[in-house]
């Protein structure tokens, strides 16, 4: 193998997209025995290729040690084994995580080779093709050999790197080689060479709008789910426009959906870092960033129109301006607490200040999305206007917690 592109984790946000931009399949191939980097590696690809608006879906195909669920914040549920093996159809089994089309890899399987063989992914790749639109599949070394798709090209997923030996089956591109810091390229320090050891990511990835209908058929109904406006690159979207609240760019200076008067000294501009749809996962990666990182940060619960889930988003800090909050999340980058390209700015001025005695604690048990703010004061969530904090306003009454929606200020 030539000396390969190397791709630091802390680069990724300005080396990928240049090399998915003309793809329509990229494989994901991890090469390591830790399944929760790869998929956490292969979750930061995918949201650095989707933040300019373009359509992308991640499929889970490590299907032995599935992990991306989990790292997005996803209970088990059904997915690509569940979609190609027993019929169910790939809108159920899609899910719209921060701007990202997940599929998880669902069910075990006793025939993974099948799943990977599977005549569905040429055609899926000619629908994604049409729309400009991006396939990642998440998948170890063995899958790849087995895939009847041909890969656009193929980043490998190794936080060590790969020895000169190593090569990719089918003659597949090789795009790069992801891993957790830069190594000089020159006469290669052996970078430990990695028996090709099968590391697992998970999720399938989703099927495009308009392809549903230009590609239908070629028997791929159900992703015309990714049609539909897509979520926060952190975050689900805010209420209506649907369009233009889309979070999943980093052009996130948008307006509150109307205008609303905030106080000059207000601390509003903050930093969306994450979604899950777990309340519990969201406290606890607020709860590390203020104890391992010293940013204090906020919970906010987000209902999706109709009877969709809640998403909780995580934001990171609260600063007075944008360009504040850019410092920020530059500095953030830099000390590798969010992998570059990672972090929305969002200008969020409204919390809820729970009353004085209130107990962290009680709040967190009766569901309440509280963290403990740097001045000591209990704050639950952060909104761009204050009806988008009815979700929360419902939540507190049903608690019998009595809370003021009030701007974060700079002053008392």
């Amino acid at each position: 193998m030539t000396s390969a592109r190397q791709l630091p984790l802390s680069r990724l946000g300005h080396l990928v997209p240049p090399l998915v931009d003309n793809a329509a399949l990229v494989a994901l191939v991890a090469v390591t025995n830790d399944p929760p980097w790869a998929a956490k590696a292969a979750w930061d690809i995918a949201r650095i290729a989707a933040r300019d608006g373009r359509r992308v879906a991640l499929v889970d195909l490590c299907l032995e040690n599935p992990a991306l669920h989990e790292m997005v914040g996803l209970h088990a549920t059904e997915g690509i084994v569940d979609a190609f093996e027993y019929g169910v159809s790939l809108n159920k089994a899609a899910h719209e995580v921060t701007g990202v089309f997940i599929i998880p890899a669902g069910s075990e399987t006793a025939n993974p080779a099948q799943v990977y063989a599977h005549p569905r992914w040429p055609k899926l790749q000619a629908g994604f093709r049409s729309e400009g639109a991006l396939l990642l599949a998440l998948l170890p070394l063995t899958g790849l050999a087995q895939f009847s798709a041909a890969p656009d090209g193929a980043l490998v997923l190794a936080p060590e790197g790969v020895g000169p030996e190593f090569g990719l089956p089918h003659d597949v591109p090789l795009l790069g080689v992801v891993r957790d810091r830069w190594l000089p390229s020159g006469p290669r320090v052996a970078a430990p060479a990695m028996t090709v050891a099968v590391a697992d990511e998970r999720r399938p990835g989703l099927r495009l709008a308009l392809a549903a209908l230009v590609v239908a058929a070629l028997a791929v109904g159900g992703w015309a789910l990714l049609a539909r406006a897509r979520e926060s690159l952190v975050a689900p979207p805010a209420p209506p426009p649907a369009p233009t609240t889309s979070t999943t760019s980093t052009n996130l200076h948008q307006p509150p959906p109307r205008p609303v008067a905030v106080p000059h000294d207000t601390l509003g501009w903050t930093i969306q870092l994450a979604a899950y749809a777990s309340l519990d996962k969201a406290l606890a990666h607020a709860d590390r960033l203020a104890a391992d990182a010293g940013v204090p940060a906020l919970v906010t619960p987000v209902a999706q129109s109709g009877n969709g889930p809640v998403w909780y988003r995580v934001l990171a800090g609260s600063y007075a301006t944008r360009s504040a909050a850019g410092s920020a999340r530059a500095d953030l980058w830099h000390r590798g607490i969010a992998s570059e390209g990672v972090g929305d700015l969002l200008l969020a001025p409204y919390s809820y200040h729970a009353p004085a005695g209130a107990s962290l604690d009680t709040l967190r048990r009766r569901g309440l999305p509280a963290v403990r703010w740097s001045n000591g004061v209990i704050l639950l969530g952060a909104f761009e206007a204050p009806e988008q904090a009815a979700y929360t306003q419902t939540a507190l009454k049903r608690a019998g917690v009595r809370a003021n929606l009030l701007p974060r200020m700079g002053k008392p």
